[in-house]
């Protein structure tokens, strides 16, 4: 896992399209829904001509914890879905997942803050299933 202060980072031995399917399969086996995606890739490659390594954010939530923190604080919408980010690079991709903890986030009571926090766990959860974290299998310093 490298840990960028909100960063939460997977490894995942296979090329893009197979890691895709992989992730997505994942998440649903965890009870979680992705009710959309975002193909950064192509939308650069349409609205600007550029190329790119493949890059899909997939928004994930679960509807349970979706209403809960609504119902406690309509702010808290802003954060659910969760985006999680599937990017490839040959042979590999990287899997990035947000940790809740953010400024926003401080400002929800603690009611709306749970269910966040549940969601993100459920995400690395299901992460874990499939991909290694960076840094997972490294020995503290002594």
């Amino acid at each position: 896992m490298r840990d960028h202060n909100t960063l939460v980072t997977f490894t995942l031995a296979e090329p893009h399209p197979v890691a895709l399917r992989q992730v997505r399969k994942a998440l649903l086996r965890n009870g979680l829904q992705i009710p959309t995606e975002l193909d950064i890739t192509a939308r650069i490659r349409r609205e600007m001509g550029a190329g790119l390594v493949p890059c899909v954010v997939l928004y994930v939530d679960d509807p349970a914890l979706l209403l809960e923190a609504v119902v406690f604080h309509r702010g808290a919408a802003l954060l659910m879905p969760q985006p999680v980010v599937v990017s490839g690079c040959g042979s590999q991709t990287e899997i990035v997942v947000r940790r809740p903890g953010g400024s926003l986030e401080s400002s929800l009571p603690a009611s709306a803050r749970d269910p966040l926090l549940s969601l993100y766990l459920k995400i690395v959860s299901a992460m874990e299933t499939i991909a290694e974290r960076e840094g997972a299998h490294l020995t503290p310093a002594r």
